[in-house]
């Protein structure tokens, strides 16, 4: 394994994605080979231990939450046998007491609520260009679907997803980053030129410092949207 924890040859690779303990924002970064749309099957999705292992007994749980932040569906994860006597290893839905039938879009992001440390391994092919991820109104689970580190300022936040889909800009668009309890600890919300103060450039700022964000998502990494409209995170060609 590389020092980033990617292997590739041509367009193709794995990342091994560290899970930290309670709750984080995970994204997958490759799309799944001859799957259309690249979709992820969450029986795919492994959550393994430094030894590479399985973190069984539910200790993993993969959530989507509303667009207020309200708990809709959960997934947790099983060995054989440990959901309950002749249940094969899997992830279970967490309501039906079923296992999960579910895939990720490609580009999809979701929160993760583990009572341990462990880890993802993500596969599969990377995607090389321009790509548009739809996020909704108020809160969504977002991250950077690149396996390789990206400039916060070459992100933009878009109103469409063709040549004459324009920026959103006056704040309305705000990366969040939370503690693995969920407090917010850094945001960073999107302006037009000249929309934060008079003659400051376009780009992403600290809400706190009131600058221009100096900031780089690592492969990989989730984290949270606050938007007071819909729209699409254009990443750009790699």
């Amino acid at each position: 394994m590389s020092a980033t924890g990617i292997e590739s040859q041509n367009i193709v690779g794995y990342q091994t994605k560290s899970v930290r303990k309670y709750l984080s924002q995970q994204v997958c970064t490759f799309d799944q080979i001859g799957v259309a749309g690249g979709a992820l099957d969450i029986q795919k999705l492994i959550p393994v231990d430094s030894e590479g292992g399985y973190v069984g007994d539910g200790a993993v749980n993969i959530q989507f939450k509303s667009n207020r932040g309200a708990l809709q569906s959960s997934y947790a994860y099983y060995g054989e046998d440990e959901y309950d006597d002749d249940c094969p290893a899997g992830w279970y839905n967490e309501k039906t007491d079923e296992l999960a039938v579910y895939s990720f879009n490609a580009g999809e992001a979701f929160q993760v609520s583990s009572s341990v440390a462990c880890y993802f391994m993500y596969s599969g092919e990377v995607n090389m260009s321009e790509t548009y991820v739809p996020f909704g109104q108020y809160l969504s689970m977002q991250g950077n679907i690149r396996p390789t580190a990206i400039d916060i300022q070459s992100v933009i936040p878009k109103d469409g997803t063709d040549e004459s889909a324009e920026y959103i800009g006056d704040g309305a668009v705000t990366i969040q980053f939370a503690s693995d309890r969920g407090a917010l600890q850094t945001s960073y919300a999107y302006y037009g030129e000249d929309e934060y103060d008079d003659d400051c450039p376009a780009g992403w700022y600290n809400e706190k410092t009131d600058e221009l964000a100096v900031y780089t998502f690592a492969a990989g990494e989730g984290f949270k949207i606050s938007a007071t409209k819909a729209g699409y995170l254009c990443f750009p060609e790699l």
